[in-house]
């Protein structure tokens, strides 16, 4: 091939390519995701006139412009003194339109770029709303369909709340619509702790006097459900309606708190006396009293402290009330009752006034401990014992013998 033939293919080669559409290697290669962000309605101007071309959109009611001239603002100048503004009234515009997951995304990002703007608090405080309708129940949506209620989206919005403003003046609320949230997902020694959470971190707060309602109320939820075999969950409820009793006598919830102080006290006696009759049934009757006598002493003015009086005493007259007295019996024959017997009639004389008999003597009963040894305290009481030598015995001398 000649040299100017090769420079006309060349070039003939590289028009063809210049007809060939740009698009058609993007979308064949597809590694294009999205166009880059344009402002195609104002070309020039700028942040400040960006800005206030799309306070103007807004004005004439075309928000779907300026939530476009809002997020080209926040993406085009992030490092500008408009940025901040336009970031928070995008998200201002996605809530007001119902897009509350992407308005929520918008409000994080300005919290976690911008935590020095003046709009903190507010954005803050929408956030927690987004949240709480999550918390109602507003379903999550699925390619723009909403599919089914969510608590974990409650409960994940709450949590990157507090991650970004531990310390708004809006934590305490946050914190403790955490817990309604676990309670709600049935996460209880969870809520308990998001619950007391309030309490220590907030104590100063007007969330803590429901916090610590809240704090009972799960506990009597897990004891009159059933699942606690030993009522501690009810014992533990109890514990915390007193204390919220006194730490907030003024609260709108101490009537509530005192009918369900009066609920539990009736489950507990009544699964007392449950407990009574099975051993009453399995005729351990010892058991059984010891039941049957808690219910009488712990709730005396209850319907089941007058069954269990009513089976007490007929266990008595059927059986007698040895048999259903508890602890060790130690059986004691005649010399041991006679001996105990002389031990006391001694005793009770020497305790008279007018006594004038031999010096009184120390009686140790038999029941009674012995006294413990006494331990060596001096360091000279353990050396050890001196070997003593035996005398050094002289050999006898012997009588010579005659000649």
């Amino acid at each position: 091939m000649s040299v100017p033939f090769r420079m006309l293919f060349t070039w003939v080669s590289a028009f063809l390519l210049t007809l060939i559409p740009t698009s058609l290697h993007a979308e064949s290669e597809g590694l294009v995701k999205s166009e880059a962000i344009t402002n195609t309605l104002i070309s020039f101007g700028t942040a400040a006139d960006h800005l206030a071309a799309a306070d103007e959109l807004v004005s004439s009611g075309d928000s779907g412009k300026a939530i476009t001239t809002y997020r080209f603002i926040a993406k085009t100048y992030p490092k500008s003194k408009e940025a901040p503004e336009a970031q928070f009234k995008l998200a201002k515009q996605l809530n007001k339109k119902g897009n509350f997951e992407a308005a929520f995304k918008e409000y994080q990002t300005l919290l976690q770029k911008y935590p020095q703007t003046p709009n903190f608090e507010e954005s803050v405080a929408d956030e927690i709303s987004i949240a709480n309708e999550f918390l109602k129940g507003m379903k999550v949506k699925f390619l723009g369909i909403p599919m089914v209620p969510s608590m974990e989206k409650a409960e994940e919005m709450y949590l990157a709340i507090l991650k970004v403003s531990p310390y708004s003046k809006h934590a305490a609320i946050t914190q403790f619509n955490l817990g309604l949230a676990l309670q709600k997902q049935g996460k209880a020694q969870e809520a308990i702790a998001a619950y007391q959470k309030v309490l220590d971190k907030y104590p100063n707060s007007a969330a803590c006097d429901s916090a610590a309602y809240q704090v009972g109320y799960v506990y009597q939820q897990l004891g009159m459900t059933g699942k606690s075999q030993d009522l501690s969950a009810l014992k533990e409820a109890q514990n915390n309606y007193q204390d919220f009793l006194l730490q907030y006598p003024n609260s709108e919830k101490v009537q509530q708190a005192g009918q369900n102080m009066k609920k539990m006290l009736s489950k507990e006696s009544v699964d007392t006396l449950r407990v009574a009759r099975f051993y009453d049934f399995n005729k351990d009757f010892k058991a059984s009293a010891i039941y049957y006598n808690d219910v009488i002493r712990r709730f005396p003015q209850s319907e089941e402290a007058t069954e269990a009086k009513s089976r007490l005493d007929e266990l008595k007259a059927l059986y007698g009330e040895d048999s259903l007295r508890v602890g060790q019996e130690r059986p004691e024959n005649g010399e041991r009752l006679a001996e105990r017997r002389r031990l006391q009639a001694q005793v009770e004389s020497m305790a008279l006034a007018n006594y004038n008999g031999p010096p009184k003597k120390d009686f140790v009963p038999e029941e009674a401990q012995l006294p413990r040894p006494q331990m060596k305290g001096d360091l000279r009481d353990t050396k050890p014992i001196p070997l003593q030598e035996p005398p050094v015995q002289t050999p006898q001398q012997k009588t010579p013998l005659a000649p």
